[in-house]
């Protein structure tokens, strides 16, 4: 079938026609509340999977890509920005994951006090409730009451219906809402470990690569032609394992490295040196970032866990009331059926006021013939 939004819309805008409607905005507060979480979740799901390759990515940004990204990087939310970024730099990586974990945390403690807010409006009516029923005398007067009673019956019976209906829907918004949180934070998390992964693969490749370009051909080549020559040695004197004793490798591996510092000169000397310093402060920044991710994947996993308690206290919560509530029904059920058989019976009341009566109107009129 063939779409024709565009060409609706566009005949709406010739003649100064909305569109589309905007949308009624809730009274109850407690629906405002919910549907205020429930829009920063989705931003914050749709802000996380825009970024996903980029901030999974281990190509270096290039020089215009960062200064045109340094700016929004320093942002309070990262998740209301453009999310069309093609390079993230580590601090914009860093200032993701913290403003990610600040908004999922106050997402988290709202649901909390939304879920607070509730059971204190659902203590507060159970009170009122109680009060009502224990009135004094309010069993005499609907045993006096006859009919009245019932409709009284039925009155109650729709209220406590009614307020079943409400506790149980709103249930399930809390419901709803901790369990898209938690798959936020599932997400963010499997985001976070999956940098983590790629970065400690990225810097054993670094490694490797070091080993293999950073050792000078000489070194290499005499390393080689010792381990021949120790290889025939030991192989000419057969028997247990063959080779020099640890401590004749250990003295020749030193007269080996001083006999290569001999060999190179002294800018060779300090460009090693330098090389190794860079390395090893690669290394120190590589396990830097490998121990913020891994502090900030503990905490996700601990606000998932804490999300995925909430869960199962609001699953219970929903079966108690979904018994609840089939108890009631049952019970309204069968309190119709009582009252439908003591309306057919005759009132003991009724019958006393009726033989009151009688009697009243048998002595005027043996008063009046007599």
């Amino acid at each position: 079938m063939t779409d024709l939004t565009h060409l609706l819309d566009s005949l709406l805008e010739k003649h100064n026609a909305r569109s589309r409607r905007n949308p009624s905005q809730p009274k109850d507060e407690f629906l405002k509340e919910a549907y205020r979480i429930n829009t920063h979740i989705i931003s914050l799901t749709t802000y996380l999977r825009s970024i996903r390759a980029p901030y999974l990515s281990t190509a270096p940004p290039p020089i215009r890509s960062t200064r045109r990204n340094s700016h929004a990087s320093s942002s309070k939310h990262p998740h209301v920005g453009p999310p069309d970024r093609t390079y993230l730099t580590d601090p914009q990586r860093e200032s993701i994951d913290a403003s990610s974990k600040t908004l999922i945390r106050d997402l988290n403690a709202s649901i909390t006090q939304l879920s607070q807010a509730e059971t204190v409006r659902q203590q507060t009516i159970d009170q009122i409730s109680a009060k009502k029923r224990a009135r004094i005398g309010g069993a005499l007067l609907r045993w006096a009451e006859g009919d009245v009673a019932g409709k009284n019956a039925r009155g109650g019976g729709e209220i406590s219906g009614e307020e079943q209906t409400t506790r149980m829907w709103r249930e399930g918004v809390l419901f709803y809402l901790q369990m898209k949180l938690g798959q936020v934070g599932e997400m963010q998390r499997a985001m976070m470990t999956r940098r983590l992964e790629r970065e400690v693969e990225r810097s054993k490749s670094v490694l490797y690569k070091t080993k293999g370009a950073g050792a000078p051909a000489g070194l290499l080549e005499e390393q080689g032609t010792m381990n021949g020559f120790g290889g025939g040695h030991g192989g000419g004197k057969g028997g247990a394992g063959g080779g020099y004793p640890s401590k004749m490798g250990a003295v020749e591996l030193e007269e080996e490295a001083k006999r290569t510092e001999i060999q190179l000169s002294p800018e060779q000397l300090q460009l090693f040196a330098k090389e190794n310093e860079d390395l090893l402060k690669h290394y120190e920044d590589t396990l830097d970032q490998v121990r913020t991710v891994e502090r900030s994947v503990i905490e996700i996993s601990d606000m998932q866990n804490q999300i995925n308690a909430n869960l199962s206290i609001q699953q219970e919560s929903i079966g108690q009331l979904v018994t609840d509530s089939f108890n009631t029904t049952e019970n309204v059920g069968g309190g119709n059926k009582q009252l439908k058989k003591a309306t057919e019976r005759k009132s003991t009341a009724r019958m006393v006021f009726w033989a009151t009566c009688g009697l009243c109107s048998f002595l005027v009129i043996w008063d009046l013939v007599f």
